[in-house]
């Protein structure tokens, strides 16, 4: 198997897995005391997270122990983020004041056959120039709810005879290595969904080793990735910047998630 082959395996894994894009049901911002769909009890904001008040009977379970009352929900900006268990199957997670409730048997999951990708080509390796940002600059990027992203640099390369100067994100880590992030549109993002050259219209991502210095890079455009909006209006997805938006086809990687019956997913 060759890297490009697992990339593709563990992406296809992902897309169906537990924590997955396809298994996210709800995405439900609380700024007050309300019930989230489709799970049981009574959320509201607190510091470090969400309380959920519930009964023993709601079969709410939180870092392991039954709720029967009200307790704290850690969101994942604690040390040790909380668990949420709750009937069903399903779990909820914490993150930003946000309650995400995700569900292993989803019907996106059912409904979802593949992702459509370009076929792979050494001709969509290119080389290229990082060159880091000044420390504390301004953000340029922002994703779909407003919040801005940390801009690292940028990456200069050469894409179908047009030179182009991309912003890079700061990534999480990946791996243990850090990682760059190229949020792009190109020409194919413009496309009709059932034309065989388009991709997703918000547009797809590069990752990238971060050299953490002014370097030269590889940029493996067959590696490019949907975002999780692609499979799922739950996620706010980060909106490419001026800079970032492609003028020429980038016909490689990643094209649309699609159903048994062979269309794009939404």
């Amino acid at each position: 198997m060759t890297a490009f082959d697992e990339h593709v395996a563990d992406r296809d894994r992902w897309a169906t897995s537990p924590r997955g894009p396809l298994a996210l049901v709800n995405a439900q911002r609380v700024d007050l005391a309300q019930p989230v769909w489709p799970v049981p009890g009574q959320w509201a904001p607190a510091p470090g997270g969400l309380t959920v008040t519930a009964d023993a009977g709601d079969g709410v379970v939180v870092d392991g122990d039954p709720v029967d009352g009200t307790v704290l929900v850690a969101g994942d900006e604690a040390v040790v983020p909380s668990v949420v268990a709750f009937p069903d199957g399903l779990a909820g997670t914490v993150s930003r004041g946000t309650l995400r409730v995700w569900d292993p048997a989803s019907d996106a999951i059912a409904r979802f056959a593949r992702i459509a990708r370009f076929d792979h080509s050494a001709a969509w390796v290119t080389s290229g120039r990082y060159t880091p940002g000044v420390p504390g600059g301004a953000a340029s990027v922002v994703d779909a709810a407003g919040d801005p992203l940390e801009v690292a640099g940028h990456v200069e390369t050469t894409l179908g005879g047009s030179a182009v100067r991309l912003v890079a994100v700061r990534s999480a880590a990946f791996r243990g290595a850090a990682r760059l992030q190229l949020i792009v549109q190109d020409a194919t993002s413009a496309l009709p969904e059932d034309d065989p050259g388009s991709t997703y219209s918000m547009g797809r991502f590069l990752y990238l080793d971060d050299p953490g210095v002014a370097a030269d890079v590889e940029l493996d455009w067959n590696l490019l990735v949907l975002p999780p909006c692609a499979f799922s209006y739950q996620f706010a997805c980060p909106i490419p910047p001026a800079e970032n938006r492609i003028p020429v086809p980038v016909t490689a990687g990643e094209r649309h998630p699609l159903d048994a019956s062979g269309h794009v997913f939404h």
